[in-house]
């Protein structure tokens, strides 16, 4: 399928370091189509990298940038290779362009998504600590008598590594607001709930007043007829 985005750079990022703090990346995306184009950044290592934005919309024709952070790290020739990232993009019609991009990710149909990979290339200074590199294997002890050498076994093919969506402001904003929104539920609730009770408890009471009030004037009534029977008859 044909690229719909122009990336910039086109096949490595690159971080130079030191690495004992943020190191930025720039990735930058042109639409070269003539419709609007989505797209998403994943990695294969997202605890080491933040993306803003890690998806977004290109009207046709626009560029938008990419800060790509690699976060503070002690750097291991070992992972240099482990590193990848990968850039999704897919056309947009004017109907789909209007709902969430999480929908239309998970809606998209198959062969419609183009991918673009990148490797990371890591420019570390001469004094920048390095891991220690793996220890090779040891090597077999001398054989007492000349053995034919085994033919080299054959390596099997690697599986390409899982790429990952990495960490946006954008995500952790929707949580806390989606947080925000059930605390607000649960206040209503309890606000609720307390005047429900204070309404039973004002219709429990109620009748006791009342009976206190019927008491009170049949006592009067005994009362201003004993004085009558008392004094008049």
């Amino acid at each position: 399928m044909a690229a719909l985005l122009t990336i910039s750079p086109d096949a490595h990022l690159t971080f130079k370091g030191p690495f004992n703090e943020v190191v930025t990346s720039i990735l930058t995306l042109q639409n070269i189509t003539n419709e609007k184009v989505c797209f998403k950044v994943k990695t294969t290592a997202p605890r080491r990298y933040c993306v803003r934005p890690n998806s977004g919309m290109i009207d046709p024709g626009q560029t938008m940038e990419v800060s790509i952070m690699l976060q503070p790290f002690t750097y291991d020739p070992n992972e240099r290779n482990n590193h990848k990232f990968m850039v999704q993009s897919m056309t947009l019609s004017e109907e789909s362009a209007a709902l969430p991009l999480d929908e239309i990710w998970k809606n998209a149909a198959p062969g419609s998504v183009v991918d673009k990979k990148l490797r990371c290339q890591f420019e570390v200074p001469a004094d920048e600590p390095v891991a220690e590199p793996a220890a090779p294997a040891a090597p077999a002890p001398d054989a007492a008598a000349p053995v034919a050498a085994a033919p080299a076994p054959v390596s099997a093919p690697v599986a390409d590594q899982t790429f990952i969506s990495s960490a946006s402001t954008t995500n952790n904003s929707a949580e806390v607001s989606k947080a925000n929104e059930k605390i607000e539920q649960l206040m209503k609730e309890n606000a609720n709930l307390k005047k429900r009770v204070a309404e039973a408890a004002s219709r429990q009471v109620a009748p006791a007043d009342q009976s206190y009030h019927n008491a009170a004037f049949h006592i009067i009534f005994v009362i201003i007829g004993w004085l009558i029977a008392k004094f008049v008859i």
